[in-house]
């Protein structure tokens, strides 16, 4: 893997708790502190730097750019979901009992979650990606009208 690429996941890991957390503190008016906080920005982190690693993955199958556009266009599209589905996944672990254990519990919760929302969201944009390079790949016929001259000799 490149440094570029590294870079690339390290800033995705990064956006992802950011935009999490501060959706969570703007639109409700809540940021959790404590074991919680750190357990969410840590689920967030890892479930960001998968997401970027399945984008990577599928982005490299794709050869076209407008296959290589919609699989962004995808991610662009369903990253916001999955952080949202995973900022619901840590409510459910919270009564599993003894802090610690929602500690341990509560990131693998939220990279399930949002993995899920994310594979589905690239699972679909995927699908047409394929279909665009199959379109782009297929031998182009010609426009227009063609005449065919034919000679009869006698």
């Amino acid at each position: 893997m490149d440094k570029n690429r590294r870079l690339s996941l390290v800033l995705i890991g990064l956006a992802w708790p950011a935009v999490g957390l501060g959706f969570m503190a703007l639109h409700f008016g809540y940021l959790p502190s404590g074991l919680s906080l750190i357990a969410e920005g840590f689920g967030l982190f890892l479930a960001g730097v998968l997401s970027g690693l399945l984008y990577f993955g599928v982005r490299n199958v794709f050869k076209t750019n407008l296959s290589v556009g919609l699989v962004t266009a995808g991610y662009l599209l369903f990253a916001p979901i999955s952080i949202m589905t995973a900022l619901v996944a840590p409510g459910l672990g919270e009564e599993i009992g003894s802090p610690l254990t929602f500690v341990l519990i509560s990131p693998i919760m939220i990279v399930l979650y949002s993995m899920a929302a994310m594979a589905a969201g690239l699972g679909m944009t995927s699908s047409l990606a394929i279909a665009a390079q199959i379109l782009s790949s297929r031998p182009q016929q010609p426009t227009g009208n063609i005449q065919e001259t034919v000679h009869i000799h006698k």
